[in-house]
């Protein structure tokens, strides 16, 4: 895994706004297509920056989709496993951020594993899941308050990469606008993702590192601080700081500034 990033920002209090009757072109799926195009001129362009996807999405594609959490990922599948390379959050909570795994197996997760065999936007509405859905979809739902999930994305498969979106706290009275609204979405936000990503090769070589201090270096560029790194992998702070001087050591380094920039 050549790179990964995290982008997030707090949650938002306020619910999720009924789009509004108004004097603008509407198709037969109820999409706004003035608001859409409003959004569309206000995406970055040139050299693109996670935070400026963040920015776009949390208030020119709010403004045509309304929603309370958003989730995007871009990452590599093999095998039946995802790996994360990016991930950039808005309104998730920490504890929920530091469930997510970098690395997983496509059985673990219906939703997804639907998601990549069908190439389809999908509604996750707990009060009536589809069948693909997974206890533990279901019990994060719950947990962290998610309400309806609307997802889609796009797969290169080609590179075997593609870009995850995840919409939480989504209008649930009508599916056929969300989906319709989706399948815009999608490709504009995995162009997005692309324009981050850099060609060249990292200045470090990661083959000088053990499996365990790659799986902290994928953490680290995740954004994550040492406490929930030690969380996630059940070992104590000092242990991680110990893990990232002898991580430095190797390749020539001296701070986590320096591996990330490196890296991305």
């Amino acid at each position: 895994m050549r790179k990964a990033g995290q982008r997030s920002r707090g949650s938002n209090s306020g619910t999720p706004r009924k789009a509004k009757a108004a004097d603008t072109p509407a198709d037969r799926s109820g999409l706004e297509l003035k608001a859409w195009v409003d959004a569309l001129s206000a995406a970055p362009a040139g050299a693109i920056t996670e935070s400026q996807i963040l920015s776009w999405v949390e208030g020119p594609l709010r403004r045509f989709f309304p929603f309370e959490r958003f989730l995007g990922s871009y990452g590599r599948l093999s095998g039946g496993r995802i790996k994360m390379r990016n991930l950039v959050t808005s309104g998730h909570q920490p504890e929920f951020i530091a469930t997510l795994d970098t690395a997983f197996d496509l059985s673990s997760r219906g939703c997804f594993a639907w998601w990549v065999q069908n190439r389809a936007a999908f509604i996750l509405d707990p009060a009536a899941p589809p069948p693909f859905a997974t206890k533990r979809e279901l019990d994060e739902i719950r947990q962290f308050s998610l309400g309806v999930i609307a997802a889609h994305g796009v797969v290169d498969p080609f590179a075997n990469t593609g870009t995850y979106l995840s919409f939480a706290g989504v209008a649930a009275d009508d599916p056929v606008r969300t989906r319709a609204s989706l399948n815009l979405i999608a490709p504009v936000l995995h162009a997005l993702f692309l324009a981050t990503e850099q060609v060249g090769a990292p200045s470090v070589d990661l083959s000088k590192l053990t499996e365990r201090q790659r799986q902290l270096v994928d953490l680290a560029l995740m954004g994550l601080p040492d406490k929930t790194i030690a969380t996630r992998l059940g070992i104590s702070e000092n242990t991680v700081g110990n893990h990232f001087r002898g991580i430095y050591e190797r390749l020539g380094i001296s701070k986590r500034s320096q591996l990330i920039a490196a890296l991305k």
